[in-house]
């Protein structure tokens, strides 16, 4: 058995090596094979990962984020295959807000934003009555330059926001609206259309009645505009209580979903877009309505980017994260990319 010490770490791994990311306080945690045929026999590794699973929980539990990294994983079947034994969500991305292509029976795309729009800090799909409680990655190619994926530990961003602010968003909740276009109607930017996500991409079917019917199944509010998009809301939670640590944790999209001059080069492209309608593709306010002031979107900015971690992916590497605990984005990048998910129950 190889280990190394871990500060407030009491799980180790057998015939695997634990090591704290150095530049991001112990986030992640790199697990690397010391055993030679965890490299090279993917089924022996794939048995491994299940037989250590429960010790792999804990570790995810005490870290946030795990990174395994070296080990027998070369494709998507294969991924496919490792996260099969998982309880996957019932309702898959139905109702999702980016944009991602499913690869396999469980794998998704991790996204198809595109490569020069950065992705901000954000707990997958908390837009949303239904959401994972774990994510995992596979790096099938990693790009030669940026998309780094970033992690960011939502215990410190909840300690380290305003606590007046985190009272009245956990107060008043987040209220999310997003504008589902006709896929046959084009915003007329290239950049926009991949971003700006149709009603038949979000629910899987050209049929209105259908997608309003999965709309309200995943606990969304529906309504049909007159140009033809579906535009849908939700009033959820802005703070969570995680279901094993009881801890109450930062829970939303304020920071992704919510635009204006904090994240001026997205915000005026958008602006010149949708500003004579109004009818931005997504929006976050408080939970009555009320938008966020210019200093409290700074702030949020700025908390994010003070916590966030990156770290370059390598070929093979699989990226275990908790969603209630540690938020994700992603560098932009120039080159080819590709990065799969599969969220988990």
């Amino acid at each position: 058995m190889a280990t190394q010490a871990i500060p407030n770490q009491t799980v180790s791994l057998q015939d695997a090596e634990l090591t704290p990311f150095e530049r991001g306080d112990g986030l992640p945690l790199f697990i690397q094979p010391a055993n030679p045929r965890l490299t090279y026999d993917y089924a022996y590794f794939r048995d491994w990962y299940w037989d250590h699973a429960p010790a792999i929980d804990q570790l995810l539990s005490e870290v946030g984020a795990l990174v395994f990294r070296g080990f027998a994983m070369r494709n998507t079947e294969e991924f496919d295959g490792l996260v099969a034994n998982y309880d996957s969500m019932a309702s898959g991305y139905s109702g999702g807000a980016t944009p991602r292509g499913q690869l396999g029976e469980n794998v998704f795309e991790a996204t198809s934003t595109p490569a020069r729009v950065q992705i901000a800090l954000h707990q997958e799909m908390a837009y949303l009555p239904i959401y994972p409680q774990r994510l995992i990655f596979f790096c099938r190619m990693p790009c030669i330059n940026g998309g780094e994926t970033m992690l960011g530990d939502m215990r410190r961003l909840t300690a380290a926001l305003d606590q007046k602010f985190v009272g009245q968003v956990e107060r008043l909740g987040v209220l999310y609206t997003r504008n589902l276009r006709d896929k046959n109607i084009s915003t007329g930017n290239p950049l926009l259309d991949p971003i700006h996500k149709s009603w038949q991409d979000a629910f899987l079917t050209e049929d209105q009645d259908e997608a309003v019917k999965e709309a309200k199944a995943v606990g969304l509010g529906a309504e049909w505009l007159d140009d033809g998009s579906l535009c849908v809301t939700y009033l959820g939670p802005g703070l969570i209580e995680h279901p094993r640590t009881g801890e109450r944790l930062w829970f939303n999209q304020l920071q992704t979903l919510n635009l204006g001059p904090h994240n001026t080069e997205k915000y005026d492209m958008y602006e010149r877009q949708y500003g004579a309608t109004g009818r931005f593709p997504f929006a976050a306010t408080l939970g009555d309505g009320t938008p966020l002031t210019s200093g409290q979107a700074q702030a949020l900015a700025d908390t994010g980017d003070r916590i966030a971690v990156e770290f370059p992916w390598s070929g093979g590497d699989i990226l275990l994260i908790d969603n209630y605990r540690v938020a994700h984005g992603r560098n932009t990048f120039t080159g080819l990319r590709d990065v799969q998910v599969a969220l988990l129950g």
